[in-house]
């Protein structure tokens, strides 16, 4: 009994980061990890914030999701084509006052996963 739920409850930690990355500002993919990959690099590159850990993070996340996926080029472009327009839209959305807001915490998340995941090869647990 012990076991089971063991594994129940490490189950339900290794599927929690993923479904807090679920945004419903981002359209719907069918490698909604990919695209919400390029969305965050976005973000951090409209607001300065891309330095070399957060960019070979991006770098490298991305080739180890469309390994891992198996993600044809037209998948992967259509995935870059997605989140751009969604970083445009909020960019646009926000206003000049509302970006300053947007890139200390969408835009420093990203570059901290970015960071983190170019150091450990393993993305950081989601923030609450």
């Amino acid at each position: 009994m012990a076991g089971i739920r063991f594994l129940l409850l490490t189950l339900i930690a290794c599927l929690a980061p993923v479904r807090a990355w679920a945004d419903p500002s981002l359209p719907p993919s069918p490698h909604p990890e990919l695209l919400r990959t390029y969305y965050d690099y976005g973000v951090a590159e409209y607001c300065g914030l891309v330095d070399m850990p957060a960019h070979n993070g991006f770098a490298l996340l991305r080739l180890d999701q469309l390994a891992r996926g198996n993600i044809p080029p037209s998948a992967d472009r259509r995935a870059r084509i997605d989140a751009a327009k969604a970083v445009e839209y909020e960019y646009q959305d926000h206003g000049l006052s509302g970006n300053k807001t947007w890139c200390r915490t969408e835009g420093a998340d990203a570059v901290r996963r970015f960071t983190v995941y170019f150091r450990t090869r393993h993305l950081p647990a989601a923030s609450p």
